[in-house]
């Protein structure tokens, strides 16, 4: 403990983590308040199991400046858990945030603390699970940055934030000849600069997302999709156009239009569900082309005799049917803006373990 009157915590671990929890809370609020949830609580845990509190596992510092375990991790510590239990609560944090990536520590936790190197494990088989995408945080100087971002005009947030942590680093004080200067001493005297270019490498690209609708899609999948709506139109004009005559005897007398109700039916099922799923009116066109072409050719094939289409009702419904129900389709107006998308509109969150 870095301060006189934070010393008679030293030693006292539940009253360490405990005031760190203050800390953090103030370090985010200097941020502008994002979200926060604790590995393994409400949020981030399995709903089916119950919630609990992974301690510190301790560290050292080595030789070297970096940390390195300190051998008498506690029993309720984030690396004595099982690594499966961990994943799961990160996957859990990851679903109920609605989160489309994970950024976390390098696969050396920054500086050797085994917390955060395991942390950075249980975060990449998260978002592999999730298949979300995940980036860890590396030098931005070191050539293995796949994106670096300029955070000299958040300067002021992050001092706030850092000047939080007084427990566990001293923020030096700002140069007035060099207001971009950040840097603060750890606990064993190290100095450490907070470099203005932050770097961030990606882990495998995650799985794409399949195509929601047709403007999604790309050039030569909108000409698949164009081809497959007509081809499914010329199927449904054809079978529509033998079987739409199809009666079933109900009595002496009369008889059931079992056909032209059927291929009907069929014809709104089909246009209907290419508008909802894919909310494209050219699809829509495209099958509605398809029947009547299909239609058209085989009467014409079949001669002015042929017993496909008849005058009479049945025939004048097959005929002006599947065009008057694709119009109408066509005619709908777009409502597919008025959809909400959870997971665009969830808060963003930082998840953050272990308490203390």
């Amino acid at each position: 403990m870095l301060t006189a009157e934070l010393a008679p915590l030293a030693g006292d671990g539940p009253r360490v983590a405990a005031h760190r929890e203050t800390e953090i809370a103030a370090a985010l609020a200097a941020l502008g308040g994002p979200a926060h949830l604790w590995l393994g609580g409400p949020g981030a845990r399995p709903t089916d199991l119950p919630t609990r509190r992974y301690t510190d596992s301790g560290m050292q510092w080595g030789p070297d400046g970096r940390a390195t375990a300190a051998g008498d991790a506690p029993e309720d510590s984030l690396t004595r858990a099982d690594l499966g239990e961990v994943v799961d609560d990160v996957r859990a944090a990851i679903r109920s945030t609605g989160a489309d990536a994970v950024v976390t520590y390098d696969d050396d936790g920054g500086y050797g603390h085994p917390d955060h190197v395991r942390v950075h494990a249980a975060a990449r088989y998260a978002a592999r699970a999730e298949e979300v995408a995940f980036s860890m945080i590396v030098d931005a100087d070191s050539g293995r940055a796949d994106v670096t971002v300029d955070v000299l005009p958040v300067r002021g947030k992050v001092r706030a934030a850092l000047e939080q942590y007084r427990s566990q680093l001293t923020v030096d004080a700002a140069d007035p000849r060099d207001p971009g200067a950040l840097s603060y001493v750890l606990p064993h005297g190290a100095r450490q600069a907070v470099p203005a270019l932050e770097g961030f490498r990606h882990d495998v690209p995650p799985v794409p997302t399949a195509p929601q609708s047709f403007a999604e899609m790309s050039g030569p999948g909108r000409a698949a999709a164009l081809v497959v709506a007509a081809a499914v139109g010329l199927i449904v004009g054809g079978l529509g156009t033998v079987t739409h005559q199809q009666t079933v005897p109900i009595g002496s007398w009369s008889a059931a239009p079992i056909g032209m109700v059927l291929t009907m039916l069929i014809v709104i099922g089909v246009v209907v569900g290419v508008r909802l799923l894919y909310r494209s009116r050219l699809l829509v066109a495209a099958v509605g082309v398809g029947v009547i072409l299909a239609t058209q050719v085989l009467v014409a094939v079949a001669g002015t005799s042929s017993p496909l289409v008849l005058a009479n009702a049945a025939g004048y419904v097959w005929t002006f049917g599947p065009a008057v129900v694709a119009m109408l389709v066509l005619a709908w107006p777009d409502l597919s803006g008025l959809r909400a998308d959870p997971a665009r509109q969830a808060d963003r969150s930082e998840v953050a373990a272990p308490h203390g």
